[in-house]
């Protein structure tokens, strides 16, 4: 009896599947008898009988597929509606299930601060309608994309871009389902990926390219939130209007006068004193405000820090400030995805990579407390020059002016390879703004469901570049 060759399986002649007899039969035998395996070892490449099986039966499905009965020839129609609905169903219940598992730890959160009950959030996470919708748009879109795109390329016989396109724009259509609030944040981050795509795309062939493009981005885009920080704190989300308060160090009800006196409208002075007594204005302080009248070209510094007198002082020590506050959370961003994701290359070299990580971390946050410091700087060097009698008025653009300055120069301190991905956080809250003014101006026409026409604009700009040429 010749011995097979433990180390490739078996010809397919061979196989047990082949139901072949004789001496092939016995080489089979051979194979799958541990007595053979080269010390005891199971050989390279070796395949069970029913592991061959299966294996023979995943040729038959789409390439690619390694667990036949989630998938479906897609040579027929009937395949193709097939193949979509499991993708939708595998799709969908992933989705439903990462949902509803991230709700229940945060509810988890809650619990151990002594709020709500285990069954409660239990049920709200599991059973709740937050997680049902996010598998719905899920499984959805994965269903219209399967079906529409499969189709198209069994249709008109070639896969390409165009079938990407119309694919794509028919499955965002699917974002309808989610509530309009997640159906905006969806919408502005896809269509910036889809133009961040666009211009890669552009930039690989040389068809055009801007040194320093995302700076000047990130710089137009946070003017514009700079604007809406002081003039319209409406148009932009509540929670970044809070940190932006926090983080500046302005007392809200301080902007609040600001914006008044802008617009030509008196300010109450007994209001305005209450409110420097309230953060503990210093003397001269209230001196100020006492001297104050109700139409004031400007609200004076006084108002704007009024525990400490001196501009220098207030803006240094905001420097410091924004620093040590912000620089635990850029450590937990730079950190735990070095931790977790890049665990070998920090054991590798571990005082280079740690050194480096520091320093990014230190980095980013000086860069915030500048673009804090420098904004703060031009506020109180344009409120001295009106005191000292220069004539600069105060007109609202100012204050988008002041924000575009101090970006600009605050985004070239943190590294490069961060700044396209600052500007894509600002941007989407930037373009929501803007739209906010201008419809509120009447400037532009209000859609219904324009963020659904923009995601699916988006996802067939970002499904045909999918697509390999």
């Amino acid at each position: 009896m010749s011995e097979p060759a433990l180390g490739k399986p078996p010809s397919k002649d061979a196989s047990p599947a082949s139901g072949s007899s004789g001496s092939s039969g016995s080489e089979t035998d051979d194979y799958h008898d541990r007595r053979f395996w080269p010390n005891g070892k199971r050989p390279r490449g070796y395949r069970t009988k029913e592991g061959h099986e299966a294996a023979e039966k995943c040729k038959n499905y789409k390439s690619g597929v390694s667990v036949p009965h989630l998938s479906a020839r897609c040579d027929t129609y009937e395949g193709v509606l097939k193949h979509a609905a499991l993708g939708a169903i595998r799709s969908g219940g992933v989705s439903y299930g990462g949902k509803a598992l991230v709700n229940f730890c945060l509810g988890l959160l809650k619990l151990m601060k002594g709020k709500g009950s285990l069954g409660q959030i239990f049920k709200g996470a599991f059973f709740g309608a937050d997680a049902i919708r996010f598998g719905s748009f899920f499984g959805t879109f994965s269903f219209l994309w399967k079906l529409v795109n499969n189709g198209l390329k069994l249709y008109r016989g070639t896969d390409d871009r165009i079938n990407g396109a119309i694919a794509g724009a028919i499955a965002g259509l699917s974002l309808i389902i989610e509530t309009r609030e997640r159906r905006v944040t969806f919408a502005q981050q896809m269509f910036i990926r889809s133009m961040q795509g666009v211009y890669n795309a552009g930039k690989y062939r040389g068809q055009f390219s801007f040194r320093h493009g995302d700076a000047f981005l990130f710089s137009l885009a946070s003017a514009q939130v700079m604007y809406a920080y002081t003039m319209h704190p409406d148009t932009i989300p509540k929670e970044l209007f809070s940190f932006m308060v926090k983080t500046a160090c302005v007392p809200a009800e301080a902007l609040a006068f600001n914006r008044a006196r802008v617009r030509g409208f008196p300010v109450d002075l007994s209001q305005v004193a209450d409110m420097v007594k309230k953060y503990k204005g210093t003397s001269q302080a209230l001196a100020t405000v006492a001297a104050m009248n109700g139409h004031s070209d400007i609200i004076p510094c006084a108002v704007l820090h009024p525990s400490i007198d001196s501009c220098r002082t207030t803006n240094l020590q905001r420097l410091f400030q924004v620093t040590k506050t912000i620089f635990p959370v850029y450590a937990t961003l730079n950190f735990v995805p070095l931790l977790v994701l890049r665990l070998k290359r920090l054991m590798k070299d571990p005082v280079k990579v740690f050194s480096k990580t520091s320093f990014n971390t230190l980095r980013s946050s000086v860069f915030l407390a500048v673009f804090v410091t420098l904004y703060q700087t031009q506020i109180c060097s344009h409120r001295n020059l009106m005191q000292a009698g220069w004539s600069l008025g105060n007109s609202k653009y100012l204050y988008w002016l002041f924000g575009l300055t101090c970006s600009g120069a605050a985004i070239m301190i943190e590294q490069e390879s961060r700044r396209a991905e600052l500007a894509m956080y600002v941007l989407p809250k930037a373009a929501t703004s803007l739209y906010k003014i201008l419809l509120r101006k009447n400037w532009v026409v209000g859609i219904k469901h324009w963020e659904v026409m923009m995601f699916s604009f988006a996802m067939s700009l970002i499904m045909a570049g999918a697509k390999v040429p």
